[in-house]
């Protein structure tokens, strides 16, 4: 059974009309229980196991990329951060022409299925100890990675119907179970590198990955729900939806910068932020010395435990002030992220681990309130039957982030590191001020169900 990844068109979300009273008191009047009770389908669950597998794996990697090119195979650390900037914007590049092949292809479960076996096979190759194998591995990981990456989010799509409130919920849950892989992916690369050496690290990478691939492989024991079958469906709301196709391109667009700046701010954390720790900070902590990838494993546990708190306040906030204003805020943190060490700068030497923590708290933050948020409205919002390329231009925005980020990431080298902090301070800063602005008139609030 194929999964649509294009939510059937409802008529009250793309009439150009609005509804009437005749419409809405038919909507009323029918929701399944499941919807009031707010159970997502079963796919759905299976759907977040093997993304926390996946996350698991590729955060073995990330953790230890930038370290894995300087000390394995000796490139210099500008030469790695922008080598690393351009491999990152390849993955999510390959998201467009990837999320064109499924919305052709119409199943994004098989789309899930052969990504994994491309992840595996690359993970397989990194953990050979040749250059050839190295540029073999990233080549299979951008190649599964073009594929996995829209499979998800076309896979929540045929899930949730158009304006359905519970996909927020669903993104969340995802984001939560994506970084209960992170932690565990950056935690288990630690110990692995510092006791076991590089191959067995991607070896071990290569096995979570073949638990993944398991989960996301197509069962006769898993069938999808599509829009209109979906248990989950509640009456669509004409709000934040496929109302206009200008309003719909004013928000992706918006959108895509938000996230163009935060996988700027992201990628920072995940290399040049991370060198910056290897030789700035004073990692021993009670006599055991920290291992540098444990950095990226400390933002995702926060998460994890900050996600309670963000389920129960999330709805109100967003009905006070709008999901864009969110988003804004989102943007302020990811600037104070990099504030907060602007003072090391300045008279220390040796930085203490308080203050990279008080760092990622703020990047927890910004992550909290753009990656879900963000997502979840450009998929309302996406017009009907281009949900694939809607996404590719989602993560082609990060790809761009990460392009941008290995030319900054190489000026740590060449600029004072006051400099290069002031400039990733003030990018996020004047796009939380452009974002919230361009969303003046309109604020983006929050899709309500019908009472």
């Amino acid at each position: 059974m194929k999964v649509i990844l294009s939510p059937p068109a409802d008529p009250v979300l793309c009439s150009s009309e609005p509804p009437t009273s005749e419409t809405t008191q038919t909507t009323k009047s029918s929701p399944r229980p499941d919807a009031q009770e707010g159970k997502h389908p079963a796919p759905f669950y299976r759907l977040c196991w093997a993304v926390l597998y996946e996350r698991w794996a590729a955060f073995i990697l990330t953790s230890t990329a930038a370290l894995m090119l300087c000390e394995r195979f000796g490139f210099p650390s500008a030469l790695s951060l922008r080598w690393l900037g351009i491999a990152s914007a390849a993955n999510y590049v390959g998201s467009l022409p990837g999320g064109y092949v499924l919305d052709r292809l119409g199943d994004s479960r098989l789309g899930l299925a052969i990504g994994s076996l491309l992840l595996l096979l690359g993970y397989v190759s990194l953990s050979l100890p040749s250059l050839s194998a190295l540029y073999v591995a990233f080549a299979l990981l951008l190649a599964g990675h073009s594929l996995f990456k829209p499979s998800t989010q076309g896979t929540i799509a045929s899930l949730y119907p158009s304006g359905n409130p519970h996909i927020e919920g669903a993104h969340v849950m995802l984001h939560f179970m994506a970084n209960i892989g992170a932690a565990g992916g950056s935690l288990l690369a630690g110990v692995l590198v510092k006791y076991a050496g590089w191959n067995v690290t991607y070896g071990c990478a290569a096995l979570v990955m073949s638990v993944s691939g398991v989960l996301a492989w197509p069962s006769r024991n898993t069938a999808p729900c599509d829009g209109s079958s979906s248990t989950n469906a509640v009456p669509a709301q004409p709000n934040e939806s496929h109302s206009s196709t200008p309003r719909s391109a004013q928000i992706i667009a918006g959108l895509s910068l938000a996230m163009f700046l935060f996988t700027l701010c992201t990628a920072q954390a995940e290399g040049a932020l991370l060198l910056w720790s290897r030789d700035r900070i004073d990692r021993v902590l009670l006599g055991f010395e920290i291992p540098v990838a444990w950095f990226l494993a400390f933002p995702s546990v926060l998460v994890l435990l900050l996600a309670p708190i963000q389920i129960a306040l999330l709805p109100r906030i967003k009905q006070r002030i709008g999901t864009a204003q969110l988003i804004s805020l989102g943007l302020g943190a990811a600037a104070l992220c990099f504030a907060v060490l602007l003072p090391t700068t300045l008279w220390m030497q040796r930085v203490s681990v308080a203050w990279m923590a008080g760092a990622l708290f703020f990047f927890v933050l910004a992550e909290l309130l753009i990656a879900p948020l963000g997502l979840a409205l450009l998929l309302r919002c996406a017009p009907p039957g281009l949900i694939g390329i809607a996404t590719g231009l989602w993560y082609g925005a990060s790809a761009l982030g990460y392009l941008a980020s290995g030319e900054i990431g190489a000026l740590w080298s060449r600029w004072p590191t006051r400099n290069v902090l002031l400039l990733l301070t003030a990018l996020p800063a004047v796009g939380a001020v452009v974002f919230s602005w361009l969303n003046r008139n309109r604020p983006l609030k929050a899709d309500t169900t019908a009472r």
